[in-house]
């Protein structure tokens, strides 16, 4: 069995998605963004934000950059960093597929298993009056005694909500 290699990923999971999802493993870095939602900065203006040495910081944007979430553009002698959130909607949008085709499958195997679970229960030949008696003879359930799991129906599958509902962007 070939061992896995610490840099593969899921199919569908792209290089660029990757780097997105590692970006946003840091707390320093998603404050980042946040800051820079709201405006450009600089990278001393994103300093003075954050209780970190100024490498620190440099690394934290090198790591923004490579992951596409912000681009720098120099002006005179700064470099001004703005968000990029093309990058972010991609991955999201990946990850949310493969979320779905999953769920998906999960519930057309279910609906799979509960098709067999009923056609098995039809199969049964009918019963003797001699099969009837014995029956009778049985004690019935109490109130509080459980009910097979095969004889409850299955659940409804939950409507799902996807995360750029909630983070307001468009699918």
């Amino acid at each position: 069995m070939a061992k896995k290699n610490k840099t593969d990923v899921h199919p569908a999971m792209d290089k660029t998605s990757s780097r997105v999802f590692h970006a946003l493993a840091s707390d320093p870095r998603r404050m980042m963004l946040v800051h820079l939602s709201q405006s450009t900065l600089t990278a001393g203006e994103i300093a003075a934000r954050f209780d970190m040495a100024k490498p620190s910081i440099s690394q934290h944007l090198s790591i923004l950059e490579n992951a596409e979430l912000i681009e720098g553009e120099k002006k005179g002698q700064y470099i001004h960093y703005s968000l990029r959130p093309e990058a972010l909607r991609h991955a999201l949008k990946s990850m949310l597929e493969t979320i779905d085709a999953s769920a998906e499958s999960k519930a057309d195997s279910l609906d799979t298993g509960n098709a067999k679970a009923e056609n098995k229960g039809k199969s049964k030949p009918k019963s003797s009056t001699a099969d009837a008696e014995v029956s009778a003879k049985m004690p019935t359930k109490a109130k509080g005694d459980k009910v097979k799991k095969a004889e409850q129906p299955a659940p409804p599958p939950p409507q799902q909500m996807g995360l750029l509902d909630l983070l307001g962007m468009d699918a």
